[in-house]
């Protein structure tokens, strides 16, 4: 299955983050899991999943690299 012209496949998202395994549920729907942190995503398509790995490494990047103390 592949998404419109210039649209990700599932095999481009794995070689883009091989730090998550990437599958497509019976669904249809795509899933995503980090290998180190068990941080799980998902996604109506590739495309969809790729910005969901992207908000959720941006996520755990702020989390292991907290700003100065009594920011907000």
């Amino acid at each position: 299955m592949t998404g419109a012209p210039g649209e990700p496949t599932l095999a481009d998202v794995r070689r883009e983050f091989p730090g998550w395994e990437c599958v497509r549920g019976v669904s249809g729907f795509c899933y995503a899991e980090h290998t180190a942190t068990g941080a799980q995503v998902n996604g109506e398509d590739p495309l969809d999943l790729r910005d969901q790995i992207k908000a959720a490494e941006a996520r755990l990047a702020c989390q292991q690299h907290p700003g100065p103390a009594g920011m907000l």
